[in-house]
């Protein structure tokens, strides 16, 4: 009956362990009392599964039970990739095997044990081990939240599952060969210590890969801002420019009225005419788009001033944008992401097949925003957007994602579509603020 006891005490320690690793590495789905009661259902559960088991299973059908029993639990309270659950949960898996081996090798050194089989671990020492296993784990947890550099890359994790992977397996051989006396007891602890030293080095690679890929994303986003910013003073300036010729022509403009006036007798037709067509050149020098939002126009009219300097038809479809509430930093980030892919997507192609259309339509309080552009070959998926097809993939794509989480937020879902030459992307938001 000890045994069957001490079964729910183990468990219910290593599921503990487990939710502080996993805590380290994963964002919870449930609310915190909801996630302990599932995480005490599953030690129960695993422990009376554990008890029910025959003694003679083999250590490896026990192994694939573990992580099949982990694996369910990080799937059902965690957020992330099937994949990347696989990864996490051999990770602590190979953590636990490692505290445990170098723990177990240590006392029988100690000992002087000289054979696997006649150590039986105490009460004591049992519950030592596991209480080393929480803390290393509890550690991770305050070192990663501490740090706080997590990315969704989930490919940063392969090299570290391999190696935990290689190290579960390394102590199932060394743990053989030293109960067939293939290899003494002093040789067997170096052993598992370069087995967990390793181990915690794969434990530490996550951490240093993650905040590599975070000081990545931080130079990116500074060049975002940094090509951003040197737009939009070439659109000031350009601006400036046109406008200070416009200054200077409108004394000319005012000397050629002044003339008309004095002729006897005046002509109100032409001086109308003149008059209709010099508003009509002055609304064209000055805003390409004219939607009656100053933001949105500012935003509209310096991405056509970018898409014209190269060499890029820009053709715009608006209506009178003044009632949007649409938080502009939102619109900001779909409007500009989206339109900085189409130019990209136009730059590949001749001169002569550049084009974009856009379309930013307010209409029973939606808005709706569309790009249609000429583009090579795209991979269309239905839920989720292009793959980047910039030269370093590994230092782009976050645009793409800011898009996407953009439009979660407003609860909107967007189309896209590929066909004969031309990419289409749009979508309906409602005109409201979401804080």
């Amino acid at each position: 009956m000890s045994e069957y006891l001490l079964t729910y005490l183990w468990v219910g320690m290593e599921c503990v362990t487990a939710v502080l690793l996993f805590d380290a590495f994963s964002q919870r789905k449930k609310k915190r009392i909801i996630h302990w009661i599932t995480v005490a259902c599953f030690a129960f559960l695993d422990s009376t599964l554990l008890n029910l088991m025959s003694p003679n299973m083999a250590s490896f059908g026990r192994i694939a039970i573990a992580l099949v029993a982990y694996y369910s639990l990080h799937r059902f309270l965690y957020i992330g990739e099937p994949i990347f659950s696989l990864y996490i949960v051999t990770i602590f898996y190979a953590t636990i095997c490692c505290i445990d081996n170098v723990w177990f090798t240590f006392l029988t050194l100690i000992l002087g044990i000289q054979n696997g089989t006649d150590f039986n671990q105490t009460l004591f020492s049992g519950f030592l081990v596991h209480c080393l296993m929480l803390v290393v784990c509890y550690l991770q947890l305050l070192i990663r939240k501490h740090n706080q550099n997590q990315t969704t890359n989930y490919n940063w994790y392969t090299i570290p599952a391999v190696l935990s992977a290689v190290s579960v397996l390394l102590i199932f051989f060394f743990g053989a060969c030293f109960q067939r006396e293939r290899i003494s007891v002093l040789p067997l602890f170096v052993c598992a210590t370069f087995i967990t030293c390793m181990q915690i080095a794969a434990l530490l690679l996550v951490s240093w890969m993650e905040q590599n890929a975070y000081f990545r994303e931080e130079a990116l986003s500074l060049q975002t801002k940094s090509m951003a910013q040197k737009e939009s003073i070439e659109a000031l300036s350009a601006a400036y420019a046109q406008q200070r010729k416009l200054t200077h022509d409108f004394r000319a403009h005012l000397d050629t009225l002044s003339a008309m006036l004095e002729q006897q007798p005046f002509d109100i037709n032409a001086i109308e005419s003149y008059i209709h067509s010099l508003q009509a050149a002055q609304t064209n020098r000055i805003l390409l788009v004219n939607t009656h939002h100053s933001a949105l126009d500012a935003l509209l009219n310096q991405k056509a001033f970018v898409a014209r300097n190269r060499s890029i038809d820009v053709q715009f479809r608006v209506n009178d944008l003044s009632a949007v509430k649409i938080d502009l930093v939102d619109l900001t980030v779909i409007i500009s992401n989206t339109l900085d892919n189409a130019i990209e997507a136009c730059e590949k192609l001749p001169v002569q097949d550049r084009q974009i259309h856009v379309q930013v339509v307010l209409d029973d309080n939606e808005l709706f925003y569309a790009v249609r552009n000429r583009s090579l070959p795209v991979d269309v998926s239905s839920d989720r957007l292009p793959v980047t097809t910039k030269e370093s993939p590994s230092f782009h794509g976050y645009g793409l994602q800011n898009v996407q989480t953009t439009l979660a937020k407003y609860h909107s879902v967007y189309a896209m579509d590929y066909a004969d030459g031309w990419f289409e992307f749009a979508t309906d938001l409602p005109n409201t603020l979401i804080s």
